[in-house]
């Protein structure tokens, strides 16, 4: 890393800020310039408004052939501070106390209390399954009954109302899943823990062969999100100047296109982290499950709810639309999603106590079959969630971005099309 004196003058590439002064912005900023391969709009709005804390004048040039993307920078005011988003006047931030003192609680369940302890480790994926409450399978379950018994679906004698109905609520899942995901793999960094790694066929990897995988992964990611940003501007266009877009191209599966390439290069389809934890962390209050499970189904409740504002009710019920379109053309978007999330942030914290136990990890010395089998189970378990979100377990995760997309809504048009990318294949 470079320093750089007070009064000081520079005139650097993107590229030269990211690897030899990214002390100028935040982390954030930086994993996400290096996940994508450039700066998005959202990105560079935001690096602007970090450099102006720290120099005059800031002025972004955009590259264009040959030449590439740079910022001029002058007068450094010798302000070494980290960059915090300012809050202007908007929603105040996202109190996380209470979440924190769950993870931590969590984490200290799984710690591994002796060397003899036959231990398997656990993933992210499971440990926020603790914290939530309930898992794909619990998903799957629940959506099945709101099919079988809600009038908008037993009316519609569509086949695929189950699949697209689980396709809507995985949305709203994946919408809030980031922000947990990273809150939990913060406190997992400040732990005495080792990783393992392995692949989807269930062999051992080293860390070398795991690297390498999330290195030609996002390599593969950035190349199909890239052609997918195309087709949208070109869907996008269409779409504004009423024409057709039926013919035109569709999206790529972008997690179907990864799995692919990854399969043909390293022979197996997905690798994933275990993590095993050795010494408990301390933890400076009781966090309370229930309240976790509460916050998080108002955020999601939060989420339905603008997205119902954005349509309009119709008349009469298209039962041959999908459910996402049918729900808020009927007003019912709302209605359906809070009796599913409801079920699924209470599924098992209605005969649970609102801390969060301790459990005795303890085994005796003659259960080796019995732990040999409990291993099976767990490993496949394991193995079964990470399969379902290894696509997001290791993305850096840019909550600042998130966050901004929650407060900036998206117009009719870019979520209409959002939504159609993510079921095009139902």
């Amino acid at each position: 890393m470079k320093d750089i004196e007070k009064g000081q003058n520079l005139e650097i590439t993107v590229n030269e800020l990211v690897e030899e002064y990214s002390w100028l912005i935040a982390e954030s900023s930086v994993q996400s310039i290096k996940k994508h391969g450039k700066m998005q709009t959202k990105t560079k709005t935001s690096v602007k408004a970090q450099l102006k804390e720290k120099f005059d004048s800031v002025e972004y040039v955009a590259g264009a052939g040959r030449r590439k993307a740079k910022f001029t920078l002058n007068n450094y005011n010798g302000n070494k501070e980290v960059y915090e988003r300012e809050n202007k006047g908007g929603r105040p931030s996202l109190d996380w106390t209470n979440e924190l003192l769950v993870i931590r609680e969590l984490i200290n369940q799984e710690v591994a209390w002796n060397d003899e302890q036959f231990y398997k480790g656990f993933t992210v994926s499971q440990l926020l399954n603790k914290m939530l409450g309930f898992d794909k399978y619990t998903v799957v379950a629940i959506v099945e009954d709101e099919v079988q018994n809600h009038d908008i679906f037993t009316s519609s004698g569509n086949v695929n109302d189950e699949d697209g109905l689980k396709e809507t609520v995985n949305c709203l899942i994946s919408n809030q899943r980031h922000i947990y995901m990273a809150k939990i793999e913060e406190e997992l960094s400040k732990t005495n823990h080792k990783i393992n790694y392995f692949a989807s066929n269930r062999n051992n990897i080293d860390v070398e062969k795991y690297e390498e995988y999330m290195i030609f992964k996002k390599e593969v990611e950035t190349k199909i999100k890239a052609e997918n940003e195309k087709i949208r501007d070109k869907r996008t266009k269409a779409y504004r100047e009423g024409l057709n877009i039926k013919n035109l191209p569709k999206y790529k599966n972008e997690h179907k296109e990864i799995e692919i390439a990854v399969k043909e290069k390293f022979g197996f389809k997905y690798a994933y982290r275990q993590f095993t934890v050795f010494d408990e962390i301390e933890v400076e209050g009781e966090g309370d499950i229930d309240k976790v499970r509460e916050n998080y189904f108002n955020r999601i409740m939060k989420n339905a709810n603008s997205s119902q504002s954005k349509y309009k009710q119709t008349e009469e019920i298209k039962y041959s639309e999908k459910p996402f379109y049918r729900l808020v053309h009927a007003g019912l978007y709302v209605e359906v999603m809070e009796s599913i999330f409801s079920k699924l942030v209470n599924f098992e914290s209605k005969t649970e106590s609102n801390t969060v136990d301790v459990v005795d990890n303890s085994v005796g010395e003659d259960d080796e079959a019995y732990q040999e089998f409990l291993f099976n189970v767990q490993q496949y378990e394991s193995v079964q969630e990470e399969h379902d979100y290894f696509y997001n377990q290791d993305d850096y995760v840019d909550v600042e971005r998130i966050l901004y997309e929650m407060e900036n809504t998206l117009s009719d048009e870019e979520y209409e099309e959002r939504y159609n990318q993510m079921v095009n294949d139902i």
